[in-house]
């Protein structure tokens, strides 16, 4: 996490030299201190220091996470976020969650053919844990899907499905994560027969805890599912509170086209 936040790289060096610097001054001005029992204080103390700058790396990113997805400051999110990803991390783990958290943003605002190119261009690393490339295609997969979903394009959304079904094949059984294709199910199910288990998609957005942002956009999808079963009432109270969340976002400007569309077809 210290590597996304120099700043707080720079300090622990800072700190922890200035630590060791003073513990060196200390020895110096009593040199019949125990020499183990400084020692030990000199881990201990640059454990402490340590830690508590990746605590601050760490809180930092939440807050930055949380403007996406809960406070739906998706201009905000991406003006802190996207220069992570001229950071190039070596670590397998955020290689990879700074391009689908921009994905995820760029999906946000509509612009689907960017997050898309992110994730065509993410390179699959190997981590420590065999599972880890298989989640990491699952998920840069499972985004890709959500796109072409949001696109409509059944062409590669279909092409996209096969391949999530290919990464479902090569689990091993009860391996320790599990995958989840629930929501591209009823999506691509939506859009292919006009029909979806309506409450397999409430199910995504019931828990208190559910994401501001993932609940607009699945939001959105049930609010569609109610108008292919010509349920107006339903669609509408869904869509005005969508746009009502997020106007300026993707989901809020597709709401407000469904709503303009609704007294047209409620005459029809």
């Amino acid at each position: 996490m210290l590597t996304l936040f120099p700043k707080f790289k720079t300090r622990l060096i800072l700190f922890e030299g200035l630590f060791v610097a003073l513990m060196a001054a200390l020895y110096l001005l009593k040199p019949t201190m125990n020499p183990i029992a400084m020692i030990l204080m000199l881990i201990v103390g640059c454990l402490f220091i340590a830690a508590a700058q990746y605590i601050n790396a760490a809180n930092t990113h939440s807050r930055q996470l949380n403007r996406l997805y809960n406070q739906l400051d998706v201009d905000g999110f991406l003006k802190e976020y996207e220069p992570h990803l001229q950071q190039n991390p070596k670590n397998p783990n955020l290689y990879m969650m700074v391009r689908l958290h921009l994905s995820n943003a760029y999906a946000a605002q509509g612009r689907f053919d960017d997050a898309m190119k992110l994730l065509a261009a993410t390179e699959i690393r190997e981590g420590k844990k065999p599972e880890q490339a298989l989640m990491s295609r699952f998920a840069v997969t499972s985004n890709l899907c959500y796109c072409a979903e949001q696109m409509g394009d059944l062409d590669e959304l279909h092409g996209y499905k096969k391949q999530l079904e290919a990464i479902q094949e090569t689990k091993k059984p009860k391996q320790r994560m599990a995958f989840s294709c629930e929501l591209n199910d009823q999506c691509m199910k939506l859009l292919s027969t006009g029909k979806c288990d309506i409450q397999a998609l409430k199910t995504q957005v019931q828990q208190n805890n559910t994401q501001q942002l993932h609940r607009i956009t699945t939001s959105l999808w049930i609010a569609r599912a109610y108008l292919a079963e010509q349920n107006r009432r339903e669609a509408e109270n869904i869509l005005q509170q969508i746009v009502k969340l997020a106007p300026d976002l993707y989901p809020g400007r597709e709401a407000a086209h469904l709503l303009a569309e609704l007294p047209a077809k409620a005459e029809g």
